[in-house]
């Protein structure tokens, strides 16, 4: 090993002298420069090394992939990037030694947002962020980046706010502590069995030990705790010492539930309380259903409302999402005509089932309820067996579990686990025997049925049976809920082969580890805890083929409506990114159900609007189609015509085969919405207030010659019997488009007509050839940048006789003898919604769902834990 020459330690000597001044000094970068001067004799290694960490402070400006308040950033970022040795350079290491996937993806996200937050050595800053992830999808381990990072720079205390139950909060420390904390550099406050307590002389602690972490529950009690600590340090040094508040499920308890009666409910009160405290700092929301978040009051300086940057994560390669497990009608793939239809994971739970599993209203009923085992329940665990040994066939020998989640009440809890431990043991005794009908049968109706997503070869059956008798043996029941002793504990040594029952607590932020098996009844009436709920949702390496989600009737179609609800959230927030929008401004609209379901609890969304015409940047289609009468066609095929009279035809960019027309006027498109026809189902279109409120909106927004028409022309393979249809003079090639397998010759469902580059189709590539545009949330970007603020609708024949391009799915071949006609609408990009004070709620009735079947109105329980009442 060559030694270093004088020159590099004298410049080893100015790097760590400007770096320690930054950290541990928390001064800027000129400033810590100016101080490694007056103690070091070789000005000019000082100036160096400045100059070099100035380069690497601009390669870290303030990352744009965000919505940020330009009054909160000057453009110029402070970070200087990961520290080579410190918290972050560790934690990566780990990540890399147990072969996690993404690590470079995390580093780069976990970048940006670290330059989000306020600088460290600026004294006196503060700044809140929020950002949106995605259910079990990796927010833990992207927040623990965050916080490396943040204390490699210079940041004194970490307090993580984690969720309202005691087993979220032991869970969030467990791995924090695995993965952070169990090193030197760090002062625990808190550890697993031990939450936030008053601390003797906690400004010698802020003073004299190192970084300052603590991870509490959000109950009054602890929070009261954390203000009362944090008033005890004098002022001063609470200015010299950043503080980070990483709140994770950022959503629950925080945002104040009592503002309609103009008061300030306990935990959003304290909370406040306690960023008041924070003299210099940052407060930063971490939630994948963040509905009411941005729901809060912007105006309230007080509030936690995310005013200095929103920004969204990306899950990683292989996450199952809702689109992924329920579908999403967002568009069709060219050569099959179908839709996102999701995989062929779920299935339904017979009513008579779900109504068995129902307990009783009154509580001295609930307490003996102890109904038998239905057979679907019966059949999602044998299939639970099953796949815990085709994963052990594989070689997968990793925790597995089975949710069962049929109430929010406790008590009957306890009688289920009785009940499946007595099918187990059953279980056990007929497999002993040779007796296999069971396991065989859900072998055989489930093995092959996702086989597209595998990434490990399906074993032979024998290979299975011979392991059944062993992952019997090796099932643990549990009940995990307020009231149960026996919690789920993943944190030893040992694999867990687990059948969790429980309710509250297993519906919010916990993760089952290995959920291979989901039985689920229980519903809610709000989007937040329908997703929260979705445990099934994350990571499912080397069993992607495997998961199974068995949900009652309505459920599946409440979770494929969500999927669109988050995918329009993330593309809003995507959308507006470096654009001259604030979090203020934004006013982030979220798409309303057409039925029963709410954003969130109506009392956190006293500060939002509803706003009937919010169709800025909103696309819409006609999928749902009336196919009873040829004349319908004909008279929809003169709306076309009638929109395009005697005006250019052109060719549209991209795909010269199909005719567009630019620069139709907004009154001609009124006409046009007036006359087309689709199913009286089709509500957005149909239902006579709906088609006022679209025309109105048009008349008002876009009644100039904004708007372009394209008539798409399907390109078809040789001997394609697919044919045409004829629009005035212009003869179209047909489009395959596959029906959904309830439809009938009067109602075609069609899911989605549009193409994914749909958006897109009257803007030249060669303008954003170089950008990206593989999602939708890039392509509103596209359009919102290049569209020239114009409407795009884009008229879709279809053939008669499209039909699916594989068997066995849930696809038909449509069922009629004559071609329809569809068609796209995308609304220009223009300022539709007043800047009043407050957030807002879409109403956007585009998109419609089968009628869903009624369900208990409930309440997530709270662990009574600590009160207020102690204090």
């Amino acid at each position: 090993m060559v030694p270093p020459t004088q020159q590099e330690v004298v410049l080893h000597m100015a790097r760590n002298a400007i770096l320690g001044a930054i950290t541990q000094l928390r001064m800027g970068l000129e400033e810590a420069a100016e101080h490694a001067k007056s103690f070091m004799t070789d000005h000019a290694a000082v100036d160096q090394v400045y100059a070099e960490l100035k380069e690497k402070q601009k390669a870290h400006q303030v990352v744009r992939a965000a919505v940020l308040n330009p009054e909160s950033y000057d453009g110029e970022g402070w970070y200087l990037g990961p520290s080579e040795t410190g918290h972050w350079s560790r934690y990566e290491a780990l990540l890399k030694h147990r072969r996690e996937q993404g690590i470079e993806a995390l580093g780069s996200e976990t970048e940006s947002i670290v330059g989000l937050l306020a600088d460290p050595s600026h004294h006196g800053q503060k700044r809140k962020g929020l950002v949106m992830g995605n259910v079990q999808s990796g927010k833990t381990r992207n927040f623990a980046g965050v916080i490396a990072k943040a204390v490699d720079a210079g940041y004194k205390l970490v307090i993580v706010l984690s969720g309202i139950n005691n087993n979220l909060r032991e869970q969030t420390q467990a791995r924090l502590t695995r993965d952070l904390f169990h090193v030197e550099g760090w002062y625990p406050l808190t550890d697993k069995e031990r939450d936030f307590v008053p601390l003797p002389k906690p400004q010698e602690l802020m003073v004299h030990q190192p970084a300052l972490c603590a991870v509490v529950k959000k109950n009054p009690t602890r929070l009261k705790y954390l203000v009362k600590m944090m008033r005890a340090i004098p002022q001063e040094i609470r200015r010299l010492h950043p503080v980070l508040i990483v709140d994770d499920e950022a959503d629950q308890a925080t945002p104040n539930s009592l503002a309609e009666r103009q008061r300030i409910s306990t935990i959003n009160r304290r909370l406040r309380e306690l960023w008041a405290s924070v003299e210099s700092g940052s407060y930063v929301a971490y939630t994948a259903t963040p509905f009411a978040n941005v729901l809060m009051d912007p105006e309230d300086d007080e509030e936690l409302f995310p005013s200095d940057f929103l920004t969204t994560i990306e899950p990683g390669d292989g996450y199952f999402g809702s689109d992924r497990v329920f579908g999403i009608a967002e568009s069709v793939d060219e050569e099959d005509g179908a839709g996102s239809d999701g995989l062929d994971m779920v299935r339904r739970i017979p009513k008579e089932d779900s109504d068995a599993l129902r307990p009783p209203s009154s509580k001295e009923a609930r307490e003996s309820f102890d109904p038998d085992l239905p057979g679907s329940l019966r059949e999602a665990f044998a299939w639970f067996v099953v796949a815990t040994a085709i994963r052990w066939a594989r070689g997968d020998i990793g925790h597995s579990s089975m949710l069962v989640h049929t109430t929010h009440y406790t008590a009957p809890h306890f009688a289920m686990a009785l009940r499946l431990r007595e099918l187990v043991e059953s279980a056990r005794q007929e497999v002993a025997a040779g007796q296999l009908a069971a396991f065989v049968a859900a072998w055989q109706e489930e093995s092959g049925r996702v086989s597209g997503a595998a990434t490990a070869p399906l074993p032979v059956w024998s290979e299975v049976e011979q392991r059944l008798s062993a992952v019997l043996n090796d099932i643990d029941v549990i009940v995990d809920n307020g009231a149960s002793a026996d919690r789920l504990n993943y944190d030893d040594d040992r694999k867990h082969t687990v059948v969790a029952i429980g309710g509250g607590t297993l519906a919010r932020g916990l993760t089952l580890e290995g959920l291979v098996v989901s039985y689920f009844t229980r519903t809610s009436n709000t989007y937040d805890t329908l997703m929260q709920m979705g445990r099934w949702f994350g990571y499912r390496p080397r069993y992607e083929d495997l998961p199974r989600v068995w949900v009652t009737d309505g459920l599946d179609a409440d979770y494929a409506f969500l999927a669109r609800v988050e995918q329009d959230l993330r593309a809003e927030i995507g959308s507006v990114q470096g654009s001259e929008f604030t979090p203020k401004e934004v006013g982030v609209k979220v798409r309303a159900h057409p039925g029963r379901l709410q954003v969130t609890a109506a009392n956190k969304m006293f500060h939002a609007s509803v706003v009937q015409l919010g169709l800025s940047g909103t696309a819409n289609q006609t999928f749902i189609l009336d196919g009873s009468d040829q004349g319908l066609t004909g008279r929809n095929v003169e709306a076309v015509a009638a929109l395009i009279r005697g005006l250019q035809l052109t060719s549209s960019p991209g795909q010269t085969s199909s005719p567009m027309v630019r620069d139709v006027p907004g009154h001609r498109v009124v006409d046009f919405l007036r006359e087309f026809r689709a199913h009286d189902s089709q509500s957005w279109l149909q239902d006579t207030d709906n088609r006022e409120r679209l025309t109105e909106w048009v008349g008002k927004w876009a009644g100039g010659p904004l708007w372009n028409v394209i008539l798409v022309d399907t390109p078809q393979k040789a001997g394609s019997n697919l044919g045409t249809l004829k629009i005035g003079e212009v003869e179209l090639r047909c489009a395959n488009r596959s029906a959904l397998e309830d439809s009938t010759s009067d109602k075609i469902n069609l899911k989605a007509i549009m193409s994914p580059d749909d958006r897109l189709r009257d803007i030249d590539p060669a303008v954003y050839r170089g950008d990206p545009h593989s999602t939708d949330e890039q392509r509103r970007r596209l359009r919102r940048l290049h569209g020239g603020g114009r409407g795009l609708i884009l008229v879709y024949p279809i053939s008669k006789n499209s039909a699916p391009k594989l068997e066995g799915g849930n696809r038909i071949a449509l069922p009629v003898d004559h071609h329809l006609l569809g068609f796209v609408i995308f609304f220009p990009n223009v300022n539709d919604v007043n800047g009043e004070a407050g957030a807002f709620v879409s109403v956007r009735p585009m998109w419609e769902i089968p009628e869903t079947v009624e369900g208990d109105e409930v309440l997530d329980q709270q662990e009574d834990g600590d009160d207020e009442s102690g204090e």
